[in-house]
C-alpha cells in the first residue's frame, strides 16, 4: 500500500476532492465518500434515495448466492484497539489520516482496473472479499468501492445487495471509520428489511447482524446509551448472538463509568421560561371533547366532573368500571381502619372536645363525609350530637354503616347515612338542617387525592352554618428527600433496576418500608391548607432541598400533620408510624431520573398542587439516568430482590447442585423459569453452568435483565429469551439437546396459584432432558385454623362487618400484622416432588387439627416449606412457626412441641445402605436409588426437621418471636363455616387441590354458615332472580371481556390513556387513588398479555399483577 504521506498537504487535498466529485459525476465513484470525508455524514441518505438503486431497474449480473457466502464474522472488537496512535496524535486526526488514505487507495484500484464496469458483480464482490478474508480491510474498502461504483453508475440493483453493505460495515469498523460503518449497517438494515419476503432465512440473518454492526459503530462513536438501545433490539431478535451480547457488555461498562466520572447527564426536559401564575382551577367544559384531552403532566387545571365522567361515551365504561372496583374491594381495605385503634384515639379526642363545645350554645348537627363504616358517626353520637348525616361515597360501606349502627341501637332519629359523592349533596333533599360541625374523613396517603377540597368546598358553601366546626381545621405538608435503591445483591450489581423505581402517581394503600427509604435531607414544610378558607387555585413554589449525607436522590417522601381541633393532632410521617399508626402513611413518589448528590448540596424543588393532587419536581435537573415510566412492570421484584434469606439460599443451592452435576461428568444448561432481573441465572452463570436461559414473558424484565447480566459481564454463557415458557421449544429458544437444570422462584404465597406446576410439565415435555434436576426439588404445604375477627372497635359492636371477609379463592396476608388468635397446631396438608417421578400426596386430605386455645375458628393460614435440594430448606411460615411445621414457642394450654413428639433421626447421612426393607425409618424412603438400595433421605420435612428441632426444643416460653420475613406471605382462607373450637379436641377439615388454587373446607354439616358480601350470592329476590349486586360485578366482567375484543382489533388508543386521566382526575371523581393504581396496573398487564403473539393458558395475569406485601 502506498504510505499516507503522499496524500498529505493542502494541494493534495484538494486534488483528491476535485476527483472525486469528478468520479461522481461520471458514476465511478458512491456518493457517500465524499461527504464522509467533508462530515457529512447525515446527507448521506439524500444521494441513496430509491432512484439510485431502483429495484424496478434492469438487472445486472447476479451475485449469485453462492458468491455471497462470505459474511463477516469477526470476533475482533471493531477498531476499539486495532490501530494504535503515535504519541500526540488525536483520534479524529487519525481518522482523517485514514479516510485519506483510501481515498488514495480507491484512485489507484480504479487506474489498475480500467475495465471495472464491464465486469460482473459477482467477480468485483469476490475480489473484495478474498481481500477482507486476508486482514486487508482497506483493500477490501476500496474493492468495494468499485462494486458500488458500477451500482451507481449503471443503475443496477440485486436483491442481496445488503450482504455487501453489512461485509464493508464490518471493514469500516476494523479500520475505526465508525461512523462510515454505521451509515453502511443503516443502509443494510434498511435493504434486508425489504428483502424479506423473498430470502427470509438469509435477509433476517444479516438483517440481526447489522444490528451488530450498527452497535459498535455507535459505541465507537461513544454513544453508549444509543448503542445499549440497538444491542437490546438486535437480542429480542436473537437472545444467543455473542456479538450483541459482547457488545450490551461493553455499552453496560461504558455508562457506568461515565456515570462514576459524572458525565452523561440526562436533562429530562427544558425547563419553562415563563413565570408561574395561580390559576384558579374550574371545569371541563360540558361539552368538551374528552377523548382528546391530554393529561401526560397529571396535573390539570381543567377538572373532569362526575357528571361528565358517567355520561362521555369515551370515559363512562372506564369510570363506572372503576367505581364498582371500588365498591367491591374498600371494605377489605377497610379492615386496617378499624384495627387502627392509634387513628381512633386521637379522633375520639378531637369529636368529644367539639361536640362539648358545640353543645354549651346549640344542638350539635354533625355532617359526616366519608362515614365509612360509621365508627367516627358513632362517637359523635356518644359524645352528644343531636343529630349526624353520614354520607359514605362507596355502596357497600354505606350498607354497612347502616347495619352498624342499628347493631349498635342508633335510630334513625338520631342519624341518616346517604350513599353519595360528598359534592352531589343538597340541603334538605339530603341535609335536613344546616349543621354546625363538618367531619371530613376523606384522607388518603397523598391528602387531596381523594378529594377532600371539593368536598369541604362544597359542604362550607351549601350546607353549614356560618363559621362552622371543621374537623380537621387545617393540614401542614412535609416533604423530604430520599434514595429508594437497590445495588448489590449476593454480589452482583442489580443497580439498573432502580431505572423501574416509577408509579404513575405516588405509592398508595400498600405499606413502604422504611428500611428501604433513606433520608437525605431534613424534612421541609411545604404548605398549610387551611380547611374553613379551601384553596380555589393551583400553588407552585420552589423550596430549597439542603442533602444532609451523600447518595442518589431518586424519591421523595410526604406526609402531613392534621390539625383536627383545639390542639389535637394527627401526623402520618414516619415516626407516628412507627408509634402505631396503621391506616395512613407517608407517601413516597418517584422522581424522573436519578441524582447523584454530595453532603451540603442544594438542590431546588418545585412543589405544586392543583387541589386534587400534589406532585413534586425539578424543573432544571441533570439525571445520571431517566427513570423508565412502565405502568406494567411488576413492582414486586424489588420485594424478590429484597429477601435476602431466600436468595442466599438459592445461591448456596444452585451452587451445589452445578458441583455435583460437574462431578459427575456432565455439562450443566440451565433454564431460569420467570427469570425476572435475572439474579438466578447469574448465580447458575457464576457457579459454573455452560449455558443459562433466562426465559421471561414481560418485554420490559427481559430489556432490564439483559442489562443486569451485562453489567456483571456474564452475557456470554446467559441468553434472555422473550417468550412465554409453556411455549418454548429446544433449537429455537433452548438448545437443540435441551436443558438438565431448572431454576424457579415462580410461587404465590399458596405455592400454586402462579400455574407452576402446569408450566412445569411443559417445561418437561418441551426442553428438559431425561436425567435433570430442579431447584426446588420439591414443597410442602402446612397449614393452621385461626380466629380472624372484628367484634369490638372502640366500645361498638361490628360482628356485622365480617361478611366482607370471605372470599372463595384464598387472599396473600402477612399474618405478623394481621390481628388475629392461633387456635391449632400446625398440620402438614400436601407434598410436591418437582424432580423425578416421584408423587407425594397433593390433591386430596383429610386433616385432623388439633386445637390449642378456644376460639371461634373462621379461616385457615397455609403456608409452604420449599426443599430447595437435600441439604437446604427455606420457609413462608408465620411468625413463631419455622420450617417443618415446628412452633418456636407456646402460644396455647399445652405444650405444641413435646419430646414425644419430636422426630428420631438415625443417621445424619442421606443414604443409609441396607440389603433389605428393615422397617420403617422417620424421614427415610427405602428405595433403588444411585447408590444402591437403601434408604435414602425424604426431605420434604426430614431436613427440616433435623435442622431446626435441636434448637427449639429449648426455646423459653418467654422469649419473643423470631421474625422471618420475606416476600411471599401467608394464604388465607375463610372458611364457609365456621365453628366453636376447644382445646384438647380435635377438628377435622378437608383439603383439596383444585386446579392451581388449594381449598379447605369443614366436615358438612359441621359450624354455622358465615355472612357474604352482597356481590358474592349470585341468587337473590326470589328463587330465580338473579342478585343485582353480583350483575354489578359480571357487568364488570363484560367490560373486561369488551376491551379485549378492542384490543385484537388494534384500532383503540392503549387503555392507559384512559387510566391516566381517572388517576388525573382522582380527586374531583372522588375515586380511592389505591384502586385505581391496581386496576391501572391489572389492565396495562392484560393488554400486554393478550398483545402477544401467542401465549399459553398457564400465563397468569395474577403472576405478574399480584401487589408486594410492602414496597422496597
Amino acid at each position: 500500500m502506498t504510505d499516507g504521506s503522499e496524500v498529505n498537504g493542502s494541494d493534495a487535498k484538494t486534488r483528491d476532492l476535485e476527483w472525486l466529485k469528478d468520479c461522481i459525476q461520471e458514476g465511478e465513484v458512491e456518493p457517500g465518500q465524499v461527504l464522509r470525508r467533508e462530515g457529512r455524514l447525515k446527507d448521506c441518505d439524500k444521494l441513496f434515495e430509491d432512484g439510485m438503486l431502483d429495484e424496478g431497474a434492469e438487472d445486472g449480473e447476479g451475485l449469485g448466492e453462492a458468491d455471497l457466502a462470505f459474511e463477516s464474522e469477526s470476533e475482533e472488537d471493531y477498531g476499539l484497539d486495532d490501530f494504535e496512535l503515535e504519541e500526540g496524535t488525536d483520534a479524529e486526526e487519525r481518522k482523517q489520516h485514514l479516510r485519506g488514505q483510501l481515498v488514495y487507495l480507491v484512485r489507484e484500484f480504479m487506474k489498475r482496473d480500467p475495465g471495472y464496469l464491464r465486469k460482473p458483480l459477482s467477480a468485483l464482490n469476490k475480489e473484495a472479499a478474498q481481500f477482507q478474508k486476508g486482514g486487508d480491510d482497506m483493500s477490501a474498502v476500496a474493492a468495494y468501492s468499485k462494486l458500488f461504483a458500477k451500482v451507481t453508475k449503471n443503475r443496477l440493483t440485486h436483491p442481496e445487495l445488503y450482504v455487501t453493505h453489512c461485509n464493508r460495515a464490518s471493514a469500516y469498523l476494523n479500520l475505526g471509520l465508525h461512523e462510515e460503518a454505521l451509515w453502511d449497517s443503516m443502509k443494510c438494515m434498511q435493504l434486508a428489511e425489504k428483502a424479506l419476503n423473498r430470502n427470509v432465512e438469509l435477509a433476517s440473518q444479516i438483517f440481526v447482524k447489522a444490528h451488530a454492526k450498527k452497535g459498535f459503530a455507535l459505541l465507537g462513536m461513544e454513544r453508549y446509551r444509543a448503542a445499549s438501545a440497538v444491542f437490546d433490539k438486535g437480542l429480542k431478535m436473537d437472545p444467543f448472538s455473542k456479538d450483541m451480547k459482547r457488545g450490551l457488555e461493553e455499552a453496560q461498562r461504558m455508562i457506568l463509568e461515565d456515570l462514576l466520572s459524572g458525565k452523561s447527564q440526562r436533562v429530562k426536559a427544558l425547563p419553562s421560561n415563563r413565570d408561574y401564575h395561580a390559576q384558579k382551577i374550574t371545569m371541563q367544559p360540558y361539552s368538551a371533547p374528552l377523548h382528546k384531552i391530554r393529561t401526560e403532566d397529571m396535573l390539570p387545571h381543567q377538572l373532569l366532573t362526575p357528571f361528565q365522567a358517567e355520561n362521555d361515551y369515551h370515559v363512562k365504561d372506564t369510570y363506572n368500571y372503576m367505581t364498582v372496583q371500588g365498591d367491591i374491594r374498600m371494605p377489605k381495605s377497610h379492615y386496617t381502619y378499624l384495627e387502627d385503634d392509634y387513628r381512633h384515639e386521637i379522633y375520639k379526642e378531637a369529636i368529644t372536645k367539639a361536640v362539648r363545645d358545640i353543645s354549651v350554645d346549640m344542638d350539635c348537627r354533625v355532617l359526616h363525609l366519608g362515614a365509612g363504616s360509621g365508627l367516627n358517626t358513632m362517637m359523635c353520637l356518644k359524645a352528644g350530637a343531636h343529630h349526624v348525616t353520614a354520607v359514605e361515597r362507596w355502596l357497600y360501606l354505606a350498607m354497612s354503616s347502616k347495619e352498624v349502627l342499628l347493631s349498635n341501637g342508633f335510630n334513625d332519629d338520631q342519624v341518616k347515612v346517604i350513599y353519595k359523592r360528598p359534592t352531589d349533596l343538597a340541603l334538605l333533599r339530603d341535609v335536613p338542617v344546616v349543621c354546625n360541625l363538618l367531619l371530613c374523613d376523606i384522607l388518603d396517603d397523598g391528602l387531596l387525592t381523594s378529594g377532600i377540597i371539593p368536598a369541604v368546598k362544597h359542604a362550607l358553601g351549601n350546607m353549614m352554618i356560618d363559621q362552622p366546626v371543621v374537623i380537621p381545621c387545617s393540614a401542614t405538608v412535609y416533604v423530604q428527600a430520599g434514595q429508594v435503591y437497590t445495588k448489590d445483591v449476593c454480589g452482583f450489581d442489580v443497580s439498573v433496576m432502580n431505572r423501574h423505581r416509577w408509579m404513575p402517581a405516588f405509592t398508595s394503600g400498600t405499606p413502604f418500608n422504611e428500611e428501604s427509604f433513606v433520608p437525605l435531607s431534613a424534612p421541609m414544610e411545604v404548605w398549610q391548607f387551611d380547611m374553613l378558607t379551601p384553596p380555589e387555585e393551583a400553588d407552585q413554589h420552589s423550596v430549597d432541598v439542603h442533602f444532609t449525607r451523600p447518595g442518589v436522590f431518586n424519591a421523595i417522601r410526604f406526609w402531613y400533620d392534621l390539625h383536627l381541633y383545639d390542639g389535637v393532632h394527627l401526623s402520618t410521617g414516619p415516626e407516628t408510624v412507627e408509634l402505631g399508626l396503621k391506616s395512613l402513611r407517608p407517601a413516597v413518589q418517584y422522581m424522573k431520573g436519578q441524582m447523584h448528590v454530595k453532603e451540603g448540596d442544594v438542590i431546588p424543588l418545585t412543589a405544586m398542587h392543583n387541589t386534587v393532587r400534589i406532585k413534586f419536581d425539578i424543573d432544571d435537573a441533570e439525571y445520571a439516568s431517566i427513570a423508565r415510566p412502565d405502568a406494567s412492570f411488576p413492582q414486586n421484584q424489588f420485594s424478590f430482590l429484597s429477601d435476602t434469606t431466600r436468595n442466599e439460599a438459592y445461591y448456596r443451592a444452585i451452587d451445589r447442585v452445578i458441583a455435583k452435576m460437574k462431578k459427575q461428568g456432565k455439562e450443566v444448561h440451565a433454564l431460569d423459569m420467570g427469570c425476572g432481573s435475572g439474579l438466578f441465572s447469574m448465580m447458575a452463570a457464576r457457579c459454573g453452568a455452560d449455558s443459562v436461559v433466562a426465559a421471561e414473558m414481560h418485554d420490559g424484565l427481559c430489556d432490564t435483565a439483559r442489562h443486569v447480566i451485562a453489567r456483571n459481564g456474564l452475557s456470554e454463557n446467559i441468553s434472555v429469551v422473550n417468550k412465554d415458557i409453556g411455549l418454548l421449544e429446544r433449537g429455537t429458544h433452548v438448545r437443540a439437546y435441551g436443558a438438565n437444570l431448572v431454576i424457579a422462584d415462580f410461587f404465590d404465597s399458596g405455592l400454586l396459584r402462579d400455574n407452576f406446576m402446569f408450566l412445569l410439565e411443559k417445561v418437561k415435555t418441551r426442553v428438559l432432558q431425561e436425567e435433570y434436576s430442579i431447584v426446588p426439588a420439591a414443597a410442602t404445604i402446612y397449614c393452621m385454623g385461626i380466629e380472624s375477627f372484628t367484634k369490638n372497635v372502640q366500645g361498638f359492636d361490628f360482628s356485622s362487618f365480617n361478611k366482607y371477609r370471605w372470599d372463595k379463592q384464598y387472599e396473600t396476608a402477612d399474618l405478623a400484622s394481621l390481628p388475629h388468635r392461633k387456635l391449632t397446631k400446625p398440620k402438614k396438608v400436601f407434598e410436591y416432588f418437582f424432580q423425578g417421578d416421584r408423587k407425594g400426596r397433593s390433591r386430596e386430605n383429610v386433616l385432623k387439627l388439633e386445637v390449642v386455645n378456644p376460639g371461634h375458628m373462621n379461616a385457615i393460614v397455609f403456608w409452604f416449606d420449599l426443599h430447595l435440594d437435600e441439604h437446604e430448606t427455606i420457609t413462608s411460615a408465620p411468625p413463631g412457626v419455622t420450617s417443618g411445621g415446628v412452633v418456636l414457642k407456646n402460644y396455647g394450654d399445652e405444650s405444641l412441641l413435646k419430646e414425644a413428639d419430636a422426630p428420631k433421626f438415625e443417621d445424619d447421612d442421606t443414604f443409609i445402605p441396607s440389603e433389605s426393607f428393615e422397617g420403617e425409618r422417620k424421614g427415610y424412603a427405602f428405595k433403588k436409588g444411585e447408590q444402591g438400595l437403601g434408604y435414602y433421605v425424604d426431605f420434604p420435612g426430614h431436613y427440616a426437621a433435623q435442622q431446626n428441632y435441636s434448637s427449639l426444643v429449648e426455646a423459653d416460653d418467654d422469649e419473643e418471636e423470631q421474625l422471618q420475613e420475606h416476600h411471599w406471605g401467608q394464604a388465607l382462607q375463610y372458611l364457609d363455616r365456621a365453628v366453636q373450637v376447644q382445646p384438647k379436641k380435635r377438628i377435622t377439615i378437608l383439603a383439596k387441590r383444585e386446579g392451581n388454587a388449594i381449598k379447605f373446607s369443614l366436615k358438612e354439616g359441621i359450624g354455622s354458615r358465615v355472612g357474604k358480601s352482597p356481590w358474592k350470592v349470585e341468587w337473590g329476590g326470589g328463587a330465580s332472580v338473579e342478585n343485582p349486586h353480583y350483575q354489578r360485578v359480571h357487568y364488570c366482567q363484560l367490560l373486561v371481556s369488551d376491551f379485549l375484543m378492542r384490543l385484537r382489533s388494534k384500532r383503540f388508543p392503549p387503555i392507559e390513556k384512559d387510566m391516566k386521566m381517572m388517576l388525573a382526575n382522582c380527586g374531583n371523581l372522588f375515586l380511592d387513588p389505591a384502586v385505581i393504581t391496581e386496576v391501572y396496573h391489572e389492565f396495562v398487564v392484560l393488554e400486554m398479555i393478550h398483545g402477544q403473539p401467542e401465549f399459553c393458558p398457564g400465563a397468569s395475569l395474577e403472576a405478574l399483577t399480584k401487589p408486594p406485601l410492602q414496597f422496597s
